[in-house]
């Protein structure tokens, strides 16, 4: 039996789906179970938060292998090694864990310092366990549809770093094969898309594909700060995030692998097919 968390999240959607089409026996702990895009009769679904002991003892209950994927959060780190502490005492004996791709021994920013950590405390555990470090989420271009749908112009402070851009749902697949799948103890896989570019190359994409000039702006650090914090009320996540695009705009990122096709048997979504698929979102409106 399989155990995931962020079952409401893309990449824990995304997992779910995947253990759905293979017939997969498996678990979700989520807080809201009207938020779950997936259900079937080989789905049990617990309620509870992770912060409630009882909740993650009844979720992991029987369960061999288990999925850690949280967002960001204060508690994060406490809560992914709590859990990860009660589901080995339980009988789990893989751990896969969603890190980050900037998580090492020499990551300052807090982000990738929690991960990098985390991984550690779980190997300390004890279990066979497995880690995935996504790179930048395409997904984080739909935050930007309005933009680019009013003005055809997206801003970010990542001046002309390059990244990888993976789709979250092919991180999902990933975890999915991994969890399911041999072979993958003691793996650390760097997740990618199939490209390498930065983020003029990038609007490029986007323009071939929706037919029109996308324009990349090169924002400073603190405009991005200040649009940031009309929608990120809690100063730690702030920081946070803004340490984090620091990072990436000093390259952290600038890493391509094969690792996504390889796990998957097929490509790794492109941008110029996730732009395609959603393309609705960047429609010119009036």
């Amino acid at each position: 039996m399989i155990i995931l968390t962020g079952a409401t999240g893309r990449v824990g959607t995304a997992a779910a789906k995947a253990l759905m089409q293979m017939g997969e026996p498996f678990k979700v702990m989520v807080r809201s179970p009207e938020k779950l895009a997936v259900s079937g009769p080989n789905m049990q679904v617990v309620t509870g938060d992770l912060a409630d002991a009882a909740a993650v003892e009844e979720a992991v209950a029987g369960a061999t292998r288990a999925l850690i994927v949280l967002g960001n959060h204060p508690d994060q780190a406490t809560l992914e090694r709590r859990f990860s502490e009660q589901a080995v005492s339980a009988g789990v004996r893989h751990l896969v864990k969603v890190s980050s791709m900037e998580a090492s021994p020499e990551a300052t920013a807090v982000l990738p310092k929690n991960h990098f950590e985390t991984e550690q405390h779980i190997q300390r555990l004890g279990v066979e366990w497995t880690f995935l470090r996504p790179n930048y989420y395409m997904q984080n271009m739909l935050m930007y549809a309005a933009s680019i749908s009013r003005g055809s112009r997206f801003a970010l402070p990542l001046g002309s770093a390059k990244t990888a851009m993976v789709d979250a749902r092919d991180v999902g697949e990933v975890a999915a094969a991994v969890l399911t799948g041999e072979g993958h103890a003691g793996q650390i896989y760097q997740l990618t898309g199939p490209a390498l570019m930065d983020f003029h190359e990038a609007a490029g994409v986007m323009s071939q594909v929706l037919g029109r000039d996308i324009v990349y702006i090169e924002q400073t650090p603190e405009a991005f700060h200040d649009v940031l914090a009309e929608f990120i009320h809690s100063k730690w996540q702030l920081d946070a995030v803004c340490e984090l695009f620091a990072e990436i705009a000093g390259g952290s990122l600038e890493q391509l692998a094969s690792s996504t096709a390889d796990l998957l048997g097929r490509p790794a979504r492109s941008l110029a097919e996730f732009t395609a698929e959603f393309a609705p979102a960047f429609q010119v409106t009036d």
